[in-house]
């Protein structure tokens, strides 16, 4: 009776951390009845590898360090959950290899986030978000590269759309803390560069329903406030800002995700 009610007691917590942070956890386990799905969750992958990041340099840089510690703590419980149920859920040979990768660097990241924050671990992270998303986008890609449907494209670069806003704020975080170098600056613009095509690709994606373009425009919209602060052109700093508005951008393209996964299931024929 006390292992069954531990069993629960887990179950609901993770229920309420993936809650947390927005990310809807519930999607992961539906993996197998579809490849969007797959493409979704193991996207979903590349953009946690970089929050978590994100959050633990915000978290040394004592910036909005209550809310930094609680979503690092929930996206880390959701990326080794959603990492288990792919491992579970895929048959590719090759996408297990890649997967059996990243197991040693999620159990380094898993360690080093359950300690306090020390600087040179920040570099570490940095180093292992880096390694975790190639072998995340490669999976991605060998998923998305199996269905060669238009929804399912869509899924991806909505998805790494995610991912973008959080390397960005990343980045930035990784300047505030003290590992501002010529390659963290040029990565950051590349990754602003990649985000602005992105969003103009998506904005004229023939599958965008009303819905979805109401969110893409409150996504362009929050954007322009904060672009000129990954430009380099703003006076001054507002790390605050940059960790809300950011935050808000993966949010609004995660429901946007969803969406095309939606739009992928209602153009299955009904079974």
């Amino acid at each position: 009776m006390r292992i069954l009610m531990n069993t629960k007691i887990k179950a609901v917590a993770l229920f309420w951390l993936a809650t947390l942070i927005c990310l809807p956890l519930a999607m992961s386990n539906v993996l197998a009845a579809d490849m969007a799905s797959l493409v979704n969750t193991a996207g979903m992958q590349r953009m946690l590898t970089q929050r978590i990041t994100k959050d633990y340099l915000f978290l040394g840089s004592q910036i909005r360090a209550g809310k930094a510690g609680r979503q690092m703590k929930g996206s880390v419980a959701l990326l080794r959950s959603n990492h288990d149920v792919l491992k579970q859920s895929v048959t590719d040979s090759k996408v297990s290899s890649l997967l059996v990768e990243v197991d040693p660097l999620l159990e380094k990241m898993e360690k080093i986030t359950k300690a306090a924050y020390v600087k040179f671990s920040g570099a570490t992270m940095l180093e292992l978000s880096e390694s975790m998303l190639e072998l995340y986008q490669a999976i991605v890609v060998e998923l998305e590269g199996k269905q060669a449907e238009k929804t399912v494209a869509a899924v991806n670069t909505a998805g790494r759309q995610r991912m973008l806003s959080q390397r960005i704020a990343m980045f930035y975080a990784a300047q505030q803390a003290g590992f501002q170098s010529d390659t963290t600056i040029n990565q950051m613009k590349q990754s602003v560069d990649e985000f602005e095509s992105a969003h103009k690709a998506l904005e004229v994606n023939s599958l965008n329903s009303e819905e979805i373009n109401r969110e893409l425009q409150g996504v362009e919209n929050v954007w322009k406030t904060v672009r000129p602060y990954f430009a380099g052109d703003a006076e001054e700093s507002f790390p605050v800002t940059i960790f809300v508005t950011t935050d808000d951008i993966m949010k609004r393209m995660n429901k946007v995700t969803l969406l095309y996964v939606k739009a992928h299931w209602a153009s299955k024929p009904k079974q």
